[in-house]
């Protein structure tokens, strides 16, 4: 008995270390798997803000180049390997338009006249077509002819011919509608003959002569009805300091004060204060930049300041903000470029060239705004080609 005891006792010490490395397996396995556990969620929150944080910025956020709206998601790390919290901020900030307008001088071209000329003359009839008379063909000669610029359509047709054939001649609308054409020059001389265009009928009537024969000169219609005519080159080639009024009222004529310069082939503009700019010309072929002012409250001339080219054989047009158009004309051959005069400060800018250079020709400030230039010539040939300035173009 006392030996199966010791037996007994035996198995039990023996087995009882065997127990113990058995519950401690089970541990050593359990605190692994907790350590891997932790392991993994450290390893997910390094990956979710380390790796993938700065993707889904990258994508949820965009830069409000537009002025659109911003969302912006902002992820808070998981308190445990199941929980996630995500906040959602959306900003608008005011949406704004911005129109940005670029303003540029363009040219366009237009409908060809039905004669190739020079030294002819257009108006601006109250119905606002254009009238142009005269002038010189190559081909033809001296020109009596005339035609009309419709600008609602872009085409022309003829209309009663003048009395006398004539280049280097003027054409003024009156305040009564009708047109006044002065001097000039054809076979026969230089002219101080004067007639008037009905555009109601399309006829021609004579009126009172210049007091001087002239050619190459200006016309201009002043605030009070009257025609102030200036410079110009009379007979036996004489340029000319002098100017003398029209009275359509009475079809008569009266001199008044002298330019500073005598000069021919210049240009004559009336001021919206009722003052008369005339520009450049030429005296014995030395063109001038100069430019001065006639007051025809007093009849006096005064100077003011000079154009950026000097130039003879262009046009000058007042544009409806008061600025004065330059275009074209000659010195050392055809002129191109274009300019413009601002009364305010007797000052000139230059503006956009016309596409094709050229002088002896013609400019009108339509109706609409625009101004038509025609013909002339460019040192080569004369010109039928017409087209259009404007101030600003819109983009």
């Amino acid at each position: 008995m006392p030996s199966n005891q010791v037996y007994r006792e035996r198995v039990v010490v023996n087995n009882g270390p065997h127990k113990w490395w058995h519950h401690r397996w089970f541990k050593i396995i359990g605190i692994s798997g907790i350590i891997l556990i932790v392991f993994a969620v450290i390893l997910a929150l390094l990956l979710n803000f380390v790796v993938f944080a700065p993707n889904k910025l990258e994508t949820s956020t965009t830069p409000a180049t537009s002025l659109s709206s911003l969302t912006t998601t902002i992820s808070t790390p998981p308190l445990s390997s199941t929980t996630t919290s995500q906040v959602t901020l959306t900003t608008t900030p005011p949406q704004t338009t911005v129109t940005t307008t670029t303003q540029q001088s363009e040219w366009s071209v237009t409908s060809n006249m039905s004669d190739a000329r020079q030294e002819h003359t257009a108006s601006v009839l109250s119905n606002g077509k254009v009238l142009v008379t005269g002038g010189f063909n190559h081909n033809i000669g001296f020109l009596n002819s005339a035609e009309l610029y419709d600008p609602s359509t872009s085409t022309w047709t003829t209309t009663g011919s003048m009395i006398d054939a004539r280049e280097h001649h003027t054409a003024s609308v009156l305040l009564n509608g009708k047109v006044l054409i002065t001097g000039g020059v054809n076979d026969n001389g230089r002219l101080k003959s004067a007639e008037l265009y009905d555009p109601s009928t399309g006829i021609w009537t004579t009126t009172g002569s210049m007091t001087n024969a002239r050619d190459l000169h200006t016309a201009s219609v002043l605030t009070n009805g009257l025609v102030l005519v200036t410079g110009g080159v009379s007979i036996g080639n004489i340029f000319l300091y002098s100017a003398e009024l029209y009275d359509p009222s009475a079809g008569t004529w009266t001199t008044t004060g002298n330019m500073s310069d005598a000069r021919r082939e210049h240009t004559a503009s009336v001021l919206t204060n009722g003052n008369v700019l005339v520009t450049g010309g030429d005296n014995n072929n030395i063109a001038y930049n100069s430019a001065e002012l006639y007051d025809p409250s007093t009849g006096n001339w005064a100077s003011t300041g000079n154009m950026t080219n000097a130039r003879a054989y262009h046009t000058a047009s007042e544009l409806s903000n008061g600025l004065v158009l330059v275009t074209g004309g000659a010195h050392n051959g055809a002129i191109i470029s274009a300019e413009l005069y601002d009364p305010s400060t007797s000052t000139w800018a230059n503006t956009g060239n016309m596409t094709n250079a050229r002088g002896q020709h013609t400019a009108s400030v339509l109706s609409n705004g625009l101004v038509l230039v025609t013909g002339g010539y460019n040192g080569r040939i004369a010109l039928n080609s017409a087209e259009l300035y404007s101030l600003f173009r819109t983009n």
